[in-house]
């Protein structure tokens, strides 16, 4: 009965999320519309008991339970994931602020609703802040020691308000009226409806001003750019909400480095009216009240909403600068690999000058077969081209195409290694294939541990042109070693936070992995690393358990619980084995329903070809229908089914 009464809880606390937080999930205004408000907030509900479960089954709630997540993407799922993360780490505070509410005589019901969905521990402690007990030593901790009775009579006028007859004779008592005021003013900056009012306002009408910086800050600011960097901004105005998100980053960093000085330009008079409407429900035209919402304003609530808006809009600014620089990390290492045809080798160049060009010969495998290092600079350049064409005939040879192809770094010195690979081609008479490609991040790669175990007697810089060779034949099993940071795939990086971008890029790359797969026989530990659910150390035991003869092999490692298995099972990939559905990316608990579907459906795993030569509408019709019979066979949705027929 109590686990019946605990369940039903739990649902009910989903459909309030859900409800509550729908709106963040939804289209565009334009675009909005009842049913599709209503469906995204039945996927939420039908989602949160997942992720609440288990939050890094991410990846595998969004490819094996897409029938529950329809209509939400992989991006709205990862978003909800934090959501939820974010509201359990607020349940102390929130706890606390829910039980000075049910103390209260108020009906605070609608409050309490807002208080169990927020996920903003700002907003909390605007909620919270009537309760909150002055700071020790503060201005209002003074009041109450020098005048115990004053604030007992503040909070009776500001409970009886609406009375004029109590509020003629409240004001009366209320001395000294000074300090009356502050306490009528601090009162009235706690109430969650002024604020709510105040932000409203800000958010539509609050105005930046940014001018340069005194003589005096920016001499403080040695061997930070020059203030001539921020000139664009030496004079500018504009309202928040209009701020692109470069410029939010720019002034930010601009104020940061003491060469921009903000101020905000808000309406005062307006702000007054706002205040009273929101805090009074009738005109107060008495001196204490215009004094106590002119304190209140200003010197408690202008630089809390001003500081809060331009808060909420750097943060914007960062979450929507690590979307692009997201969205750029999984075009990259999803990237197709190289097609080799005939060619069994290539020569990879990392560009340079006094050092001299780094090149590497690698296998179609990116097996190393041999580095060098040409020179070219002054009188070396003869020497460095006949070297070149040495290079280029050892390819040929290993290769045994007649065309070779090269892969060439695309950043500093690459205009003159091309320049020196086409003379050295002429001269040599060989035909070459030139592919360019970023070498961003190979140096920082060819520093570490890993690059460092694989070529203990190379040094850094000659090891280079090794990434920029394998990263063309496989981005993602190249890109995945390097940090993310150091591609080059993002602006602004240096302004974002460090770690809320670490971990974004992190989620990245496993979506990335669990998009394609991994072999678990033949990957590297780093991109092992990679896949959903597999810590460091599971993956050190799956390596000294390889070679692995099938899937249900990983729960034989010891650690290897059944939830880490359903998150990552279908992820990793076993060829060769005696389950065939081991090289698929089939999940093991739909294995019945596949091979149901490939009797059916008269296909060979073996046979590729008779899958992938079946056109769109031969697969609309005849796959629904089998999709309807093996849904009612197997009790699954047909979504379901359609999903292991994909994979």
């Amino acid at each position: 009965m109590r686990y019946t009464l605990l369940l039903l809880n739990m649902s009910n606390n989903w459909s309030q999320l859900s409800r509550a937080w729908v709106k963040d999930f939804s289209p565009s205004p334009a675009t909005l519309t009842a049913d599709s408000t209503s469906a995204i907030r039945q996927a939420l509900q039908r989602t949160l008991p997942l992720l609440s479960e288990d939050p890094t089954s991410v990846p595998f709630v969004c490819r094996y339970r897409s029938d529950v997540i329809n209509p939400l993407t992989t991006k709205q799922v990862h978003q909800l994931s934090d959501y939820i993360q974010k509201h359990d780490s607020l349940s102390t505070l929130r706890s606390k602020i829910i039980g000075h509410l049910q103390q209260s005589n108020i009906d605070n019901r609608s409050t309490i609703s807002r208080v169990e969905t927020s996920i903003s521990k700002t907003e909390l402690d605007d909620i919270y802040a009537p309760f909150k007990p002055p700071s020790k030593g503060s201005l209002e901790d003074r009041i109450q020691k020098d005048h115990p009775d004053l604030l007992v009579k503040v909070e009776e006028l500001w409970a009886n308000w609406g009375t004029s007859n109590a509020d003629t004779n409240l004001l009366r008592r209320l001395k000294p009226m000074d300090k009356a005021v502050i306490l009528l003013a601090n009162r009235i900056a706690a109430d969650v409806d002024v604020m709510d009012a105040l932000m409203d306002y800000c958010n539509r009408q609050c105005r930046v001003k940014v001018k340069q910086a005194s003589g005096d800050k920016q001499k403080k600011t040695k061997g930070k750019p020059s203030s001539s960097s921020f000139e664009t901004y030496h004079d500018y105005s504009n309202k928040v909400t209009s701020l692109h998100d470069h410029q939010v980053l720019a002034i930010r960093r601009g104020v940061d480095q003491k060469q921009l000085k903000l101020t905000f330009d808000i309406d005062d008079s307006r702000v007054d009216r706002i205040i009273q409407q929101a805090a009074f429900s009738k005109k107060h035209n008495h001196q204490l009240y215009q004094d106590a919402r002119k304190d209140a304003w200003t010197r408690l609530l202008r630089k809390r909403c001003t500081s809060r808006q331009w808060k909420e809009a750097s943060k914007r600014a960062e979450e929507r600068s690590i979307h692009v620089f997201c969205d750029n990390l999984h075009k990259a290492l999803l990237a197709p690999p190289a097609a080799m045809k005939n060619q069994k080798a290539l020569l990879a160049l990392d560009p340079g000058f006094q050092a001299g060009i780094k090149c590497a010969i690698l296998s179609d495998e990116g097996r190393v077969i041999t580095m060098d290092t040409v020179k070219f600079m002054g009188n070396a350049k003869d020497g460095g081209k006949k070297k070149l064409i040495s290079l280029l005939e050892k390819v040929k040879e290993v290769s045994g195409n007649s065309k070779i192809l090269v892969v060439l770094g695309n950043g500093h010195g690459t205009r003159e290694a091309r320049q020196l690979l086409e003379e050295a081609a002429s001269e040599g008479e060989v035909e070459t294939e030139l592919h360019l490609t970023s070498e961003a991040g190979a140096s920082v790669w060819s520093v570490t541990e890993m690059a460092n175990e694989e070529f203990p007697n190379d040094t850094a810089a000659a090891i280079a042109s090794v990434s920029i060779g394998r990263r063309y034949l496989n981005p993602l099993n190249e890109l995945v070693k390097i940090p993310p940071k150091s591609l080059g795939l993002g602006m602004y990086q240096h302004d974002l936070s460090e770690k809320v971008l670490d971990d974004k890029l992190s989620l990245t790359s496993i979506d990335a992995v669990a998009e394609v797969g991994v072999d678990v026989n033949s990957c590297s530990v780093t991109i092992l690393g990679k896949v959903p659910s597999l810590t460091p150390k599971l993956c050190s035991k799956i390596m000294q358990s390889r070679p692995l003869k099938s899937r249900n092999d990983l729960l034989k490692i010891s650690g290897f619980g059944p939830k880490t298995f359903q998150n990552c099972a279908a992820f990793v990939r076993v060829s060769g084995g005696n389950e065939s559905l081991d090289a698929t990316l089939v999940h093991p608990e739909s294995y019945d329903l596949a091979r149901w579907l490939l009797k059916k459906l008269h296909w060979k795993l073996s046979e590729s070809s008779s899958i992938e030569s079946i056109s769109e509408e031969q697969r609309k019709e005849e796959w629904e229908v089998v999709a309807e019979k093996a849904s009612g066979t197997f009790q699954v949705t047909p979504t379901r089914v359609m999903t292991v027929i994909d994979h």
